[in-house]
This record gives C-alpha cells, structure tokens and sequence, in this order.
C-alpha cells in the first residue's frame, strides 16, 4: 500500500487559521476516508489545531527533530490509515535546513505539498494589520513595514516554492480566488470527498483604520486593551492601507515573479485595484476615529450611531 502525506504550508494571512479549525472539526469524515488528522496537540501551541510543533522541532536541534519524527509516525502507524494530513503555515518560512529534514521524512511518503498564495500587496496589508494587534505589537507605519527588508523577502513566490519541489508534487494556488470556499478548494485539489457543512471563520482581521490607531499606540508604547480598541472599530469597514501609489511599487517590483509563478506553477493573480487614497494610511481617519472614541466613551450603548459622535 502506498502511503501518502499531504503537507499544507500556508502561506501565513491565507486563511490558515480558518482551513484548520474545519479540517480538525471534520477529523472523523477524513479518517472515513483513510486520512489522519496527524495529532496535534503537542507544544508550542497544543491548544491550536495546527501543527506547530512540526514547525518547531523541523528548526531547532537533530534531538528536537528526531523526536518530533518518531512522534509524528507513531501517531499516523497507530492510526491505520494509509494517508498523513499536517498543516502549519509556518512551514512555508522553513529554511534550506529545515526543508531538506522534511525531504528526507517525505522520502518513504507520495507527499504533495500544497500552498496558498496572497497577492503581494494584499499580503502586506494583512501581515501589518496582524503584526500590529498581536504580541509583536508593531510600531511601524505601513509605508516603512512594507519597506522592510524581511517583508520583502517574502514576497517572491517562486524563490519560496522552488526548494519544496525537492519534499514532493507542489500545488500552489491563489488564496484570492479561493477564499470565498477555501476548504472546498483544498479539498478538491487534494481530490478529497467529504460534506462539509460550515466553513470556521477564524482570526478576522479587524479594520485598517484600527491597525493604525494600534500602531500609534505601539510606538508610544501606551497600554491599552486589544479587545475593547478592536471592537470600538467594529463598525468601521476600511480595508486598504497601503495607497495607490505604494501598491502599484509593490506589485510592479513583483512582476517578474509572478510571471515565473504563472508559468512554473499555473498561479495568476487578479489585477484589480481597490478604490483608495494615493497616500499610505498613516493615522486612522478622522470620522473613523470620532466613531471608535464614541464607542469608547463612559455610559455609551454598544450600538451608539455615528450622528451621534459629535456630542
């Protein structure tokens, strides 16, 4: 019997979080079908349905690694099933190191790797957006992140992709133009048949106008609490943050790589433009922000409507 592995590596701001709470709610239509859920609940992260620890362990020490291999094969042998399922998008960030272990574990396995990929600008927009609500509490604008060397080296697809070539068959595909049915699209890729009935809808981003109020909290490294600032914006619906100008820089730096992406791995990105500025959002707007203070605002109902802000 032929074992197979299928081995999801993000990328990150693609939806993960969503794909892996489903695919771990339907463990038990998957092992119906002869595929393992591999267990995912050791460290770091063993409250979350990914595999953060395959990324963890693929990076540190030969013990670390060895162990988390042995672990890893255990579990699918103990299953029965001829079929292995890990996902964690931080895979895709994994190193020439990490991935020749992984090509090496994959070796015995049919191993297809899929991957889901943002456009470019899109990406960084949401990159930012979570960097500067979670504990790296981002203090730069969105013009200097998106400067930053360590973002853009993220944004060539090809260069990412090529080195996986070497763990198995790579499917790449574009997270925009699955996202309104991303776990049916990696289901049927993956030619995997199982009904299912609610797609989880997971770590949603809140609003441009909120990650840059965040932000401006982050560089004067004021205190504040994420959940009540967040939802102060809930009614804000801003989703740009980059400006015409920097977008068409980002995208057109990228343009050689995308036209390799599209030959090598079949992966074409829509090219429309969103209605916006032509600067960066540097500071949240002053509507959306008069509406947040209101919300914020002693003895003020949660539904309080924006005519009423200027009281």
């Amino acid at each position: 019997m032929t074992r197979k592995l299928i081995l999801h590596i993000g990328t990150p701001k693609t939806g993960s979080t969503s794909l892996q709470h489903t695919l771990f709610a339907h463990r038990d239509q998957l092992s119906a079908r002869g595929i393992h859920w591999a267990d995912s609940t050791r460290p770091p992260r063993a409250e979350a349905p990914r595999h953060t620890s395959l990324s963890y362990a693929v990076r540190r020490s030969p013990r670390k690694w060895a162990a988390e291999r042995e672990a890893i094969l255990a579990d699918f042998d103990a299953s029965g099933h001829d079929t292995l399922l890990l996902s964690d998008e931080v895979l895709s960030e994994c190193g020439a190191k990490a991935i020749a272990r992984l090509a090496e574990f994959a070796a015995p396995f049919e191993t297809t790797v899929i991957c889901y990929l943002r456009r470019q600008d899109h990406f960084v927009e949401s990159l930012w957006n979570q960097y500067c609500g979670e504990g790296r509490r981002e203090t730069r604008s969105i013009r200097k992140f998106a400067a930053a060397r360590e973002i853009r080296n993220q944004l060539d697809y090809v260069a990412m992709l090529d080195p996986w070539n070497k763990v198995g068959t790579v499917r790449a595909l574009s997270y925009d133009a699955a996202k309104s049915a991303l776990v049916q699209s990696f289901l049927d890729t993956l030619g995997i048949e199982i009904a299912v009935e609610n797609e989880a809808r997971a770590n949603v981003s809140p609003s441009m106008n909120c990650a840059a109020l965040l932000a401006m909290l982050n560089r004067q490294d004021v205190k504040y609490n994420k959940v009540k600032v967040v939802k102060a914006f809930r009614a804000d619906t801003l989703k740009t943050a980059l400006g015409s100008t920097l977008r068409a820089q980002i995208l057109d730096q990228c343009r050689e790589s995308n036209a390799a992406l599209a030959d090598r791995y079949g992966v074409r990105f829509d090219d429309t433009m969103p209605e916006e500025r032509e600067t960066p959002l540097y500071a949240p707007t002053e509507a959306a922000l008069a509406q947040a203070i209101s919300r914020l605002a002693p003895g003020r109902k949660a539904g309080a409507k924006a005519k009423n802000v200027k009281e």
